[in-house]
């Protein structure tokens, strides 16, 4: 595990940007990174309730010992602004975290929560969380569309909320809400084999009819129905009602997968379903990993854009991660241009490429799956960037240049206006070549 320590120490303070949202949790820039989570229920009347999900891996911060303990203080803002930029909520508040060693390669995830009352409508989100001790910070921006759950006619759900744990509770805490405490799972990512919890509010039931059915799907990224789980009836309460779920997992590859929950009123003939991404990853990787840790053996197993295509069939083939990481570890200790240093200086240039384009081309999709990742991975950094941003009739573009033994373009494309840039143009050999892209514009 000592080279998830060392690397994991380098990326904290590698520079981190929005991944774009597209109900999945985001990610801040600068150089304190942390990872956020939205979730919307049925407010007071007229508002709706958004709450906003914080997690933060502690051991980025400068600590200091107190009472035996290693600690850290952070501040953390909360700003919502309307269509005109105009402050409608402004949230202060200070946190110390303790964290149980000094070594931030092992880490210390930390989870807070705050929620607004807002009326429906779109709004801007800002978050920031500044170390006390340091001069570090992280900010994430995002777009906000609460939904107006009482205007809505028939029946509906409030947001999935996806958990680490789900219990009955009396006390007064910021993870409890309507007599549960939710301990939300930020970042969405669920060990094969362990519980997916989720917890969810159904609104607008009708007063005919004793009960109503609800029924769990997981999908895959092509669209499949992988799992169907047991419809189940409930007794209506009243208008609405809150649940709290736990999904087996056991047997589920690894992946992307769309959690889809389904509920029918049989007295008045309403039906509604809604979904929401998660991601399963392998019960065989060491048990106690931070999210850091994961993330960092995600880009050391990712090799498609550095293996050819034979090694890579190999590598796919092979079906537990003992066997996985047995080739990785042959893989790249033959890639290492100076064997003789005790760093595999070509697999650090690896992690380090893929974690700048997870953490920056991401629009709705993970940033390694887009064109801009793919060829940042493969050929790192360019020399030189030419940022065009859009004019009438045409859409914004980037163009990146490498200096090598002559000067290659590879030219992206924003077609839909959307900030998913494709490749639409290249001058290195075996890339896309369109001289005229210019003129489908």
């Amino acid at each position: 595990m000592r080279w998830i320590r060392c690397v994991a120490v380098l990326l904290i303070w590698s520079h981190a940007d929005d991944i774009g949202a597209q109900d999945l949790p985001l990610t801040s820039a600068g150089n304190l990174r942390f990872f956020v989570d939205l979730s919307a229920f049925r407010g007071p009347e007229g508002y709706t309730r958004q709450e906003v999900a914080l997690l933060l891996d502690a051991g980025q911060l400068a600590l200091r010992e107190q009472k035996g303990e290693s600690v850290g203080k952070i501040s953390l803002v909360a700003v919502v602004l309307d269509t005109l930029d105009n402050r409608v909520v402004h949230r202060t508040w200070v946190q110390q975290v303790a964290v149980p060693e000094l070594d931030v390669g092992i880490g210390a995830p930390f989870k807070d929560a705050v929620y607004f009352d807002l009326k429906p409508g779109a709004y801007r989100l800002v978050v920031q969380i500044k170390d006390i001790h340091a001069e570090k910070s992280g900010r994430c921006t995002v777009p906000l569309q609460i939904p107006d759950y009482e205007r809505r006619a028939g029946l509906v759900f409030s947001d999935l909320q996806l958990a680490s744990h789900v219990a009955r509770s009396g006390e007064a805490h910021r993870f409890v809400k309507q007599g549960w405490k939710v301990v939300p799972n930020i970042t969405r990512n669920y060990v094969i084999g362990e519980p997916l919890q989720i917890y969810f509010e159904v609104y607008n039931l009708s007063s005919s009819g004793e009960s109503f059915i609800m029924g769990y799907r997981l999908i895959d990224a092509e669209g499949m129905v992988v799992r169907t789980y047991p419809a189940k009836r409930f007794l209506k309460p009243g208008e609405s009602c809150v649940r709290a779920e736990v999904l087996d997992t056991e047997g589920l590859g690894e992946g992307t997968y769309d959690l889809q929950v389904e509920a029918f009123d049989g007295s008045s003939r309403q039906y509604f379903q809604t979904r929401r991404p998660i991601f399963l990853v392998s019960k065989d990787l060491p048990e106690g990993l931070t999210q850091v840790q994961k993330n960092l053996i995600g880009y050391y197993a990712d090799i498609r854009y550095v293996a050819d295509e034979k090694t890579r069939r190999t590598y796919e083939a092979l079906e537990s991660w003992p066997a996985r990481l047995a080739f990785l570890k042959v893989f790249w200790k033959q890639l290492d241009d100076v064997p003789d240093t005790l760093t595999n200086e070509r697999l650090l240039q690896h992690l380090m490429r893929v974690h700048y384009v997870e953490t920056h081309f991401g629009a709705g999709v993970r940033g390694s799956d887009t064109d801009r990742g793919r060829v940042y991975i493969q050929y790192g950094p360019p020399d030189d960037i030419d940022y065009r941003t859009s004019a009438a009739g045409q859409k914004p573009s980037e163009v990146w240049f490498y200096e090598t033994a002559r000067r290659y373009e590879f030219v992206f494309r924003d077609r839909r206006g959307t900030g998913f840039y494709e490749l639409v143009h290249s001058t290195y050999p075996g890339e896309l070549s369109n001289p005229y892209w210019w003129r489908e514009f």
